[in-house]
């Protein structure tokens, strides 16, 4: 299970959780309903943090980089 926790404009905490890797990377890839400007608080997979730190914007970016498919 993953985990992405984020704030919004209102200063809230959300979170959105994937089932896998690939459910994640297939939400980002396309049209996210997450504004880009939205700052990530934590990623986290089974409750191990992933190390991202940044807008949702960069985040495919990121997980292009750690997709343990591509290794």
């Amino acid at each position: 299970m993953i985990e992405l926790r984020y704030q919004d404009s209102y200063q809230q905490i959300r979170s959105q959780t994937f089932e896998n890797f690939e459910a994640l990377l297939l939400a980002f890839s396309g049209c996210v309903t997450i504004p880009d400007y939205f700052k990530v608080l934590s990623l986290t997979q089974d409750d191990k943090d992933l190390g991202y730190q940044g807008a949702i914007g960069d985040l495919y970016r990121y997980l292009q980089t750690i997709n343990p498919t591509n290794k």
